[in-house]
């Protein structure tokens, strides 16, 4: 195909940013219609697979074609990971109502930038892509967008920079979120980690851990960090911005599926019928891979296993967490 111009791309709302160059003057775009956007886990890089034709524009051309009247109430689901964000993303995708983005590549890469440097330079990268984010695929419909966690960095800009939207924030609590990294072995401790790298540098909790303490610590510690600093993060914009927040623990939508939906579309103002969601399919296969199985005794199967395996270290973490916590105020619940 020919390359797409600015205009093909401003205007045309299957074209999903993805990615600024390092020097931040190019946006690269991916172009993954409807149909193809369900049956990826997530829109980024690694779900792609180079399966979607890209093109790289330059922002300010793209943003100079973009349509002030092609957008749609924009809403957020925020979460701490493993706490059934994609579960509850998936259930609030429906045609001609709501369009969920999950997890675009594009989304990190702000966060990163802002991270560093929270200046009006990255403030703008970051207003053109919610107004990219914000173009409906049908008219009528409305945008939820799910980050990584890993962007929760974006959670003040956004709501700043758009007064008008709602966000959803899930988390699990530490024993949950533990036995989930830990059921994934190396990779998941590994992921602990990175997420404890990712918050500590823009996160200001001084834990009192020198370097060498820090070492010291073993995996599903530093894990736990990382979780005791998103829930601090969540409480202290809970607490400025409540009206716009739902803080929500994945407990409840687990064990009240209909009523907890019907709280999130009250506050995300969408027309979905929530029982017959949470009685459907959905919640009877797995979040990320929907040809799987994947119920609540399934789940709870599955935590048995990993709390027989896990559970004298899991015990000992949470134990520790609790008295870090309550030694420098933070709190244990958003």
């Amino acid at each position: 195909m020919a390359q797409p111009t600015a205009r093909d791309v401003a205007c045309d709302p299957d074209w999903l940013p993805h990615s600024y160059d390092v020097g931040g003057e190019n946006l690269t775009f991916v172009q993954v219609p409807r149909e193809a956007r369900q049956d990826l886990m997530f829109l980024s890089e690694e779900h792609y697979q180079g399966r979607f034709p890209k093109a790289a524009l330059p922002a300010s051309a793209v943003a100079a074609e973009l349509d002030p009247a092609q957008r749609a109430p924009l809403h957020f689901i925020f979460h701490t990971a493993f706490c059934g964000s994609t579960l509850l993303a998936r259930a609030l995708t429906a045609a001609g109502v709501a369009e969920t983005l999950r997890e675009p590549d594009v989304l990190i890469n702000l966060a990163n930038r802002l991270a560093r440097s929270d200046d009006a330079t990255n403030r703008d990268r970051l207003e053109l892509v919610l107004k990219l984010l914000e173009r409906p695929l049908a008219s009528g419909e409305a945008v939820i967008v799910k980050p990584t966690n890993f962007a929760n960095r974006l959670l003040e800009p956004v709501l700043e920079m758009r007064p008008e939207s709602r966000a959803a924030l899930l988390y699990s609590d530490l024993e949950t979120f533990l036995r989930s990294l830990a059921r994934r072995g190396v990779a998941g401790r590994r992921f602990g980690r990175q997420m404890y790298l990712q918050f500590a540098s823009w996160m200001p909790v001084d834990f009192g851990l020198g370097p060498a303490e820090m070492f010291e610590l073993t995996d599903l510690q530093i894990a736990g960090l990382a979780w005791l600093l998103q829930i601090a993060h969540f409480n202290s914009v809970a607490g400025k911005e409540g009206g716009r927040l739902l803080v929500l623990d994945v407990s409840e939508l687990m064990a009240d599926t209909a009523e907890v939906l019907g709280r999130v579309q009250g506050l995300f103002g969408l027309n979905l019928d929530a029982q017959a969601i949470a009685s459907g399919p959905i919640f009877s296969t797995h979040s990320k891979f929907a040809d799987q199985e994947y119920g609540v005794a399934q789940r709870a199967l599955d935590h048995d296993k990993a709390t027989e395996a896990h559970g004298e270290e899991i015990a000992l973490v949470v134990q520790w967490i609790g008295a870090v916590a309550a030694q420098l105020g933070l709190p244990l619940k958003p």
